[in-house]
């Protein structure tokens, strides 16, 4: 506008970035539903990607079906997600089925808590059982927390060698319980070892001298930084305790550690703007404490085709 008499060109103030409350998330860069097609994105990009190393991905109508190397009902290795609306839930668990049926594998269904109540309904009347009653929580983190060194006496490495990548699959493997596994048959169940090795992959794992104990990555796709398998072990090779006797605060700390690494090099080099995770309601303490909040959920259902396959 000008000024009368003036010449002169007065200037409104710049205005401020709109802010929305996301779920009690204060966002300047994101509305809630672009927050939520980021977390149904970057969840689908992560479940390519651990399969691209020796499975089959299959993907039609907004429906993705993802079959890994190795039979085991892991969510993140045999499963199927919808996208979008554009196929009837009744087609969708006739497609996953057949998928699967000829592999003579089991498989989870994941259906979105914001989008998919009646794909739910269809499963459950299908006979799909639930992997968690009360769904799998999405949490979403809008900016770098504050720096977490590692506990005392512990030495954090990022995975970007062969031997600790191998140690990370280890880790993991003991912490769903299944340590001892060979690690091929664990690279089959979990990921493999060259999955980290790619440039949007940041991973560390955590040693206690030179034993892996804890470790943790961040998937970056979509310019978000998807957190994922998180895994600190319960013991030390053999029988001695992880931790004595500091009431799990140094455990605690390991986990957080390696989080934290992950996610200021995603951040810092990767490009990441904030991040989202998936988490069991006992593994949500660690995210939290890291500055992560609810956005949303996933109900994971279980299609039974056949007996379980572990070895």
């Amino acid at each position: 506008m000008t000024s009368a008499g003036s010449g002169t060109t007065e200037r409104k103030p710049a205005e401020a970035p709109l802010r929305r409350p996301v779920d009690g998330i204060d966002v300047a860069w994101r509305s809630r539903e672009e927050l939520l097609r980021l977390a149904d994105l970057t969840l689908a990009e992560f479940m390519r990607h651990l399969t691209r190393y020796g499975g089959t991905i299959l993907e039609e109508e907004g429906l993705l079906l993802f079959s890994g190397a190795h039979p085991h009902p892991n969510p993140y290795r045999n499963g199927a997600i919808r996208l979008d609306e554009r196929l009837h839930p009744a087609e969708v668990l006739e497609r996953a089925a057949h998928f699967f049926r000829v592999r003579n594998r089991p498989y989870v269904l994941w259906c979105r808590a914001h989008a998919d109540s009646a794909l739910v309904e269809a499963a459950l009347h299908a006979g799909l059982q639930k992997v968690e009653e009360d769904g799998l929580p999405e949490l979403f983190l809008e900016e770098l927390p504050e720096e977490l060194p590692m506990p005392e006496g512990l030495v954090l490495k990022p995975a970007t060698d062969e031997q600790t990548r191998r140690d990370y699959v280890e880790i993991v493997a003991q912490g769903w319980g299944m340590g001892g596994m060979d690690l091929d048959l664990a690279s089959a169940v979990f990921f493999h070892p060259d999955s980290v090795a790619v440039p949007h992959v940041s991973a560390f794992v955590g040693y206690a001298g030179d034993v892996p104990v804890s470790g943790a990555m961040c998937f970056v796709t979509h310019g978000v930084a998807l957190g994922c398998q998180a895994a600190t072990v319960r013991r030390l090779r053999g029988s001695h305790l992880l931790l004595s006797p500091r009431d799990g605060e140094q455990r605690r700390g390991l986990a957080d550690s390696c989080l934290w690494a992950a996610l200021r090099h995603s951040f810092e080099e990767l490009g990441a703007r904030g991040s989202v995770c998936q988490t069991s309601v006992s593994g949500a303490g660690t995210w939290k404490r890291l500055g992560y909040r609810p956005l949303t959920s996933y109900v994971r259902l279980l299609a039974q085709h056949s007996a379980p396959v572990w070895g």
